[in-house]
């Protein structure tokens, strides 16, 4: 099968990192730039660009549920025109591999795919897939935000899915008791999608709704049915630090945002991904000026100033002192690659 991403269909291809588990760290290869320009598709535009028009795969979108579907890698593969490009797409992507390895990279990252791993893509998240792997099996599940909106009713609920945000978790293991729970609902998933009739949106809620759970389970985030109230502020901030990239918001400023003390925001951060609030805002800011670099069109300087930096020499330093590299050296690498 393909390392493909199937945006609209990414196939096995992403994955993100809130702090990484063992086995995510043995999962990523490197830092490594990908070739320039990136387009953000919906699912129609990211098939269009990427899939057979006249594929089978067709008959099974047309009837279905707006910006949802769930079938089995393999499918997907019958349809497929080529590697997929640095892309972003609007949809949240999960892909359990069964069999087979490839490798993807998201935001920015490479990482090695094998057998029992869940990839998560967000919506939002930089990914690409080089080269076509024909052997790999397993599940790509493929839905909107609106999707759940339309059965919980508003976004609250939704905030409980810590991992949907981008740069949580790009990759975790697939084991234990909720492997035989994950692969049955994901064929039940299939099945709803691939039946002769117009997929039932309350059953795929109901189905992707219990999908999203278990995944939650599986990455230790408790069996409450609310999140935490550290939970709650940790997705906060990072929703509110990925609209305010590009303002050069300081982790205070966040917390004023939020109601909150800097020290509550931090402590609340730490205790949901181990890291700083100030580490993780600058992890968001990296993958955002990543992606400008991509873009070529803009230079350094004008870069420094949509991040909101008013100095582009103290920019390119921030950007060294965490990447080891100048932002000139970045890009020359993705002009050479």
């Amino acid at each position: 099968m393909a390392s493909y991403a199937f945006g609209a269909y990414y196939l096995p291809v992403h994955l993100w990192c809130r702090s990484r588990t063992p086995e995510a760290e043995k999962d990523i290869i490197e830092r490594t730039p990908m070739t320039p320009k990136i387009t953000t598709y919906n699912s129609e535009g990211f098939r269009r660009e990427y899939f057979n028009s006249k594929s089978e795969l067709d008959r099974l979108f047309e009837k279905s549920i707006t910006d949802f579907f769930c079938l089995r890698i393999e499918d997907l593969m019958s349809g497929v025109l080529k590697p997929i490009l640095p892309s972003r797409e609007e949809s949240h992507t999960v892909i359990v591999v069964t069999e087979g390895a490839y490798r993807t990279k998201i935001d920015f990252r490479e990482y090695a795919i094998q057998a029992d791993r869940i990839v998560i893509i967000p919506a939002g998240a930089v990914f690409s897939v080089d080269e076509i792997v024909w052997d790999v099996k397993g599940y790509v599940v493929h839905f909107h935000l609106n999707v759940l909106i339309g059965l919980f009713g508003n976004r609250l609920l939704i905030s409980e899915f810590e991992f949907l945000n981008p740069g949580t978790y790009p990759v975790i293991h697939l084991g234990g008791s909720s492997k035989s729970a994950i692969l049955n609902l994901l064929e039940r998933l299939v099945s709803e999608f691939k039946g002769m009739h117009k997929p039932n949106s309350n059953i795929i809620h109901s189905y992707l709704y219990a999908l999203l759970t278990e995944l939650k389970l599986l990455l230790g985030q408790g069996r409450s049915e609310s999140p935490s109230a550290s939970h709650r502020t940790t997705s906060q901030f990072r929703a509110l630090a990925h609209q305010r990239v590009k303002d050069n918001l300081k982790v205070a400023d966040f917390a004023k945002l939020l109601h909150i003390s800097p020290n509550h925001l931090n402590k609340s951060v730490k205790s949901i991904t181990s890291k700083s609030a100030t580490a993780l805002l600058e992890e968001i800011k990296l993958i955002e000026i990543k992606y400008l670099l991509y873009q070529s069109h803009l230079t350094i300087s004008e870069i420094s100033y949509a991040m909101g930096y008013s100095d582009p020499s103290y920019f390119s330093r921030f950007f060294k002192k965490r990447e080891k590299i100048t932002p000139r050296e970045f890009r020359d690498r993705i002009e050479k690659s």
